[in-house]
């Protein structure tokens, strides 16, 4: 390893940890996980790649700076306590005998801990809203939109869907953006699904109750 470059061997490890829990190639949950931790590890490739990309590429520069803020504007959603502690946990078995057909990431749910105003002491895990679902599938649709944008444009449209290891890219820095970017492909589509999904169950409750009244 190129001893300049110092988080290299930290941003490696990111994105080994990170592919652990997502598959960013199918864009599917692969085991239940706390999101913001992962959301924490981008740090790692983004200040490699502030490390790595010479000076003269001011404009992977600014890239990697916007996409830095746009991750720390989800990580502050995240934080602000309207998402406190959001995780990506199995579904509920009762939840999957009341879907049917062909309902993406149906064996996934996202949860949030939901904390008494009142007493400050008692906490429960609840289901993340329809609007909360929006909002944080909004927040990756902007970014990818950001990194879309950019001079990589060309390295974006390769078939993502092939996992490509380092050693197989001339240029890295297209290497680790592509990282990043499979990462916040993956978790727009994870999110537009279980928003989708939340969707479906509530037409079905709707149904329901009108056939029992």
């Amino acid at each position: 390893m190129n001893e300049e470059y110092e988080m290299e061997e930290l941003a490696d490890l990111a994105i080994e940890e990170l592919r652990e829990f997502i598959d960013t190639e199918k864009q599917l949950v692969q085991e239940e996980h706390e999101f913001l931790s992962k959301l924490q590890s981008c740090d790692y490739i983004i200040g490699h790649l502030d490390e790595r990309i010479p000076d003269n590429m001011t404009y992977l520069h600014e890239l990697n700076r916007n996409t830095a803020e746009k991750l720390v504007e989800i990580r502050e959603l995240i934080e602000s306590g309207t998402l406190n502690e959001l995780r990506v946990l199995k579904e509920e078995e009762q939840i999957l005998q009341q879907l049917r057909g062909n309902v993406e990431h149906r064996n996934w749910r996202a949860v949030r801990k939901n904390i008494d105003l009142q007493t400050r002491e008692e906490e429960q895990i609840v289901r993340l809203e329809k609007r909360e679902l929006r909002d944080l599938h909004s927040k990756f649709i902007d970014l990818m939109k950001l990194m879309k944008r950019s001079k990589l444009k060309s390295a974006m449209e390769e078939n993502l869907t092939i996992k490509k290891e380092k050693d197989e890219y001339e240029k890295l820095e297209e290497y680790y953006f592509l990282q990043l970017y499979k990462f916040v492909r993956a978790y727009e589509r994870i999110f537009r699904h279980l928003w989708r999904k939340d969707l479906v169950l509530s037409k079905k409750i709707r149904r329901d109750s009108k056939r029992i009244s």
